[in-house]
């Protein structure tokens, strides 16, 4: 099915800033949810796919690497609009990374984890950075970040990384649907960021790493 335009919903909402950064979201939530009910209903429920991937994402304690493989695979069944999938697919990719620069640090192996570049990691597990530079330049970045312990900056990298993907994504949309899923996702970003609490992160930040690294995690502390 071609894709909707709303141009009265996307006219509708304020333009999010080039850089995420900010001190406040340009539009609060409520707002936010009473304009998307201008959505017709099956782009809706795409729209409730993206909020149930994100809020699932979030929640990372106790997860095994099955579990993840599992909700890629449930999501590759269920997810039919590309735009979406190829969003999930994104930040699936980006999680297998992360847990990758982790686990190398303490001499673990690759992780079992999923998305397009598993085995390429797995192939080039020794390289700085998995010869990934071309396609995700941040990493190592993001391995200094480790290195340091430095949770606010490992974060600011993660969503800085994003929102700019999301930035160019939307370069190639206006006023579809698209546009819409595009907006959504920079804007859960600034506001999460908005919405930070220093202590807070740096306890999430060493809980993932728990997760991550089971009993090797204390060599961060």
């Amino acid at each position: 099915m071609a894709s909707r335009y709303y141009y009265t919903l996307i006219a509708s909402l304020p333009p999010l800033p080039p850089e995420f950064d900010v001190d406040r979201v340009p539009i609060a939530r409520s707002q936010l949810e009473e304009r998307l009910k201008l959505l017709a209903d099956d782009d809706l429920e795409v729209v409730n796919q993206w909020h149930d991937y994100i809020f699932w994402d979030q929640q990372t304690l106790e997860r095994t690497d099955q579990e993840v493989a599992d909700k890629y695979q449930q999501l590759k069944k269920s997810v039919v609009n590309t735009t979406l999938w190829h969003m999930i697919e994104y930040r699936m990719d980006v999680r297998t990374i992360v847990a990758a620069v982790r686990r190398r640090r303490v001499g673990l192996p690759a992780p079992d984890c999923v998305g397009q570049w598993v085995e390429h990691i797995r192939r080039n597990y020794h390289h700085p950075d998995f010869q990934l530079q071309e396609r995700f330049n941040w990493v190592g970045k993001f391995s200094d970040c480790l290195a340091a312990d430095d949770a606010m900056a490992a974060q600011r990298l993660l969503f800085e990384t994003n929102y700019q993907y999301w930035c160019r994504m939307n370069q190639h949309y206006m006023f579809s649907f698209e546009a819409v899923l595009l907006y959504l996702a920079r804007w859960e970003i600034i506001e999460r960021w908005t919405s930070r609490d220093l202590q807070a992160g740096q306890e999430r930040f060493h809980s993932i790493l728990t997760e991550t690294l089971g009993e090797y995690a204390h060599l961060f502390q």
